[in-house]
C-alpha cells in the first residue's frame, strides 16, 4: 500500500551536456531487430535513434521549477529535467496517419554492449509496418524498461516509464518521461520518490478539459494517480493518494464516458490472499473529489471498462480468474462469472458490447498466459460459440519459436469497425498480436525493434500538421469510436 513519505528536495536542472544543446537528438545506430517470421509487416527501422544527456546536479539554494503545483508536491511528484523538444517531424503523419504507439523493453534475451528498447515505437495501424522507434538515455545504469505507453487527446505528448540508478549516489529514480509527438525529443523527466509509472490514459472530462491519467505502483500495491493537464506544460491538476482511496491496489483507472468518475481498483496484499471477497472498486468524483466505494469485486481487481452508454462496469479479478458486473446506478455487484482464462488481467468488450474479451496472461500464477477467454454479456457466462474452433483463443504462432507470446496483458479494439481487429500486447514478447474479429483467428504477429517487450498501447489519427486525435488507448474508446459502439450497441436487439 502506498505510503505518504516526506516530500524530497525539488531537482532542478543546471546544465546538459553540449551535444544535447547543440543538436537536442543524437542518433546512434542499435542492434538489428530480431528476424522477421515470412508473410509479417517489417520491422523497419533497423535503427533506433537515441537522444542522452547528463544531468548535473542543483547547485546549492536552488529555486523551484516553477512546474510543480499543490497537488503534485502533495502526491510527491517532482521535475527532474527540462529540454527543448521543438524541431523538425521525425517521422511522416501523411503517410501514415492512423499508428499505434506502445512502449518498448528489452528483449527476453540480451547482448552486453547494445542499446535496447527503453521507450517506444510507432506502428501504421492499416500497414503494420513499424514506422520508427526511439530510446532514450540519461546517462545512468537502467534499473526498470518501459511497462506503459499513451498518448495525450490531441496527440501532442507521448508518456512511458522508466528507471535508473545514478551511479554517484546509488539512488534510484523513478522517471516519467514526456515525448513531443512530432519531433520525437524528450520534453520532460517526472520523478517520484516511492513508486513507478504502470498505466497510462488519456480522455476529455466532464468540464471539456483534456486530462492524462498517470497511474502509480506495481503489484496490489497502487498509488498515487495523477490527472495531468496536457495543454498546461503537463502540470499536475490533481493527485489522488493513499489520504483520498484507502487501500490503492493495482494501478488501474478508467474514466468514465461522461468524463465525471474515474474507476479505481482498491485492495493490498493482505486482500489478494484473503479467504472472501474483500477488494472493492472507488468510483471517484473527478470534480468533487470524493470517492464512493464498490465492495465484492473478488480479491485482486485489475482490467476494468464501461459500457459506452454508462450503464455497467466490467472488472477483472485476477487471482479468482472472475468478471464481476457492477450496476453504476446502484454501485452495487449485480453479477459474476468465469473469465474463462487463468489469471487474466486486461479486459475489452467488441463492437456492439456483447461480448467480453479476457486476457488470459496468467496473473498470480505461471505469468506465462498466451490465450483469450470469451463472456457473453447478455447471458453474463463463458461464451460457446460454434464457430468457434477453440476456446480459448490461443494467439501464438505454432511452430515457430521466434514469435513470441508469452504474457499477454492489454487489448484494444482497431478504431475502424471495417478492419475489425483486436491488438494485443505481449509483455514478456517480442510483438504486438492482431486478431481477425470474425475469424477469432490470429493475422499477424508485429515485430518489435530490437525483440523488446510490449504494454499497453494507443491508437491515434494524425493530420498533415501533426494535429491528433486519440481513439482508442488500453482505457478504451475515446469519443469518436465510443460514438460508433453507441451507433452499434443500439442496433443489437
Amino acid at each position: 500500500m502506498h505510503t505518504p513519505r516526506k516530500r524530497p528536495p525539488i531537482i532542478v536542472v543546471l546544465a546538459i551536456i553540449a551535444t544535447l544543446v547543440a543538436a537536442a537528438c543524437s542518433q546512434a545506430p542499435t542492434a538489428a531487430p530480431s528476424q522477421q517470421p515470412t508473410g509479417q509487416p517489417s520491422a523497419a527501422p533497423v535503427n533506433a535513434v537515441v537522444q542522452s544527456a547528463q544531468l548535473l546536479p542543483a547547485p546549492a539554494g536552488a529555486q523551484p521549477s516553477g512546474w510543480e503545483t499543490e497537488e503534485a508536491l502533495r502526491g510527491q511528484l517532482t521535475l527532474l529535467a527540462q529540454f527543448d523538444s521543438s524541431g523538425a517531424p521525425a517521422w511522416d503523419p501523411v503517410k501514415h496517419p492512423t499508428v499505434f504507439v506502445s512502449s518498448m523493453s528489452y528483449p527476453v534475451q540480451r547482448d552486453e554492449g547494445k542499446i535496447y528498447g527503453n521507450g517506444f515505437y510507432i506502428i501504421d495501424a492499416y500497414t503494420k509496418e513499424v514506422v520508427t522507434a526511439r530510446v532514450y538515455d540519461l546517462g545512468e545504469e537502467v534499473t526498470s524498461y518501459p511497462h506503459a505507453a499513451g498518448v495525450s487527446p490531441d496527440g501532442k505528448w507521448i508518456y512511458f516509464m522508466t528507471a535508473d540508478r545514478v551511479k554517484a549516489t546509488g539512488v534510484t529514480r523513478n522517471q516519467i518521461m514526456i515525448v513531443n509527438a512530432q519531433t520525437l525529443k524528450l520534453d520532460k523527466v517526472l520523478v517520484h520518490p516511492t513508486q513507478r509509472l504502470h498505466h497510462v490514459g488519456a480522455f476529455t472530462d466532464y468540464a471539456g478539459n483534456d486530462r492524462v491519467i498517470i497511474d502509480l505502483g506495481f503489484g496490489a500495491n497502487g498509488g498515487p494517480h495523477f490527472l495531468l493537464d496536457p495543454k498546461n506544460d503537463n502540470k499536475v491538476v490533481q493527485a489522488i493518494t493513499f489520504d483520498n482511496v484507502r487501500p490503492m491496489g493495482h494501478p488501474y483507472t478508467i474514466p468514465s464516458f461522461d468524463g465525471k468518475y474515474l474507476y479505481i481498483s482498491m485492495g493490498a496484499p493482505e486482500i489478494r490472499e484473503a479467504d472472501a471477497y474483500a477488494a472493492s472498486i472507488a468510483k471517484w468524483d473527478i470534480e468533487k473529489k470524493t470517492a464512493t466505494v464498490i465492495h465484492g469485486v473478488g480479491n485482486h481487481p485489475i482490467g476494468i471498462t464501461t459500457t459506452v452508454s454508462g450503464a455497467f462496469t466490467y472488472v477483472i479479478d485476477g487471482t479468482n480468474s472472475l468478471v464481476f458486473k457492477i450496476d453504476n446506478a446502484t454501485n452495487e455487484v449485480v453479477a459474476k462469472t468465469s473469465a474463462g482464462v487463468a489469471g487474466p488481467y486486461g479486459i475489452r468488450l467488441n463492437w456492439d458490447e456483447t461480448l467480453l474479451f479476457t486476457v488470459g496472461k496468467g496473473e498470480g500464477t505461471h505469468n506465462r498466459g498466451g490465450v483469450l477467454g470469451l463472456v457473453d454479456t447478455k447471458t453474463f457466462s463463458a461464451a460457446r460459440l460454434s464457430e468457434l474452433p477453440q476456446m480459448p483463443i490461443n494467439l501464438v504462432k505454432p511452430g515457430d519459436e521466434t514469435v513470441r507470446v508469452a504474457s499477454v496483458d492489454h487489448a484494444l479494439l482497431h478504431p475502424d469497425p471495417a478492419v475489425n481487429e483486436l491488438w494485443v500486447t505481449n509483455m514478456a514478447g517480442n510483438n504486438v498480436i492482431v486478431m481477425d474479429l470474425k475469424t477469432y483467428q490470429v493475422k499477424n504477429w508485429i515485430m518489435t525493434p530490437n525483440g523488446g517487450n510490449t504494454h499497453g498501447g494507443s491508437f491515434v489519427k494524425y493530420d498533415s500538421s501533426f494535429s491528433g486525435e486519440l481513439l482508442y488507448d488500453m482505457f478504451g474508446p475515446r469519443a469518436s469510436v465510443a460514438k460508433l459502439i453507441a451507433e452499434k450497441v443500439a442496433q443489437v436487439k
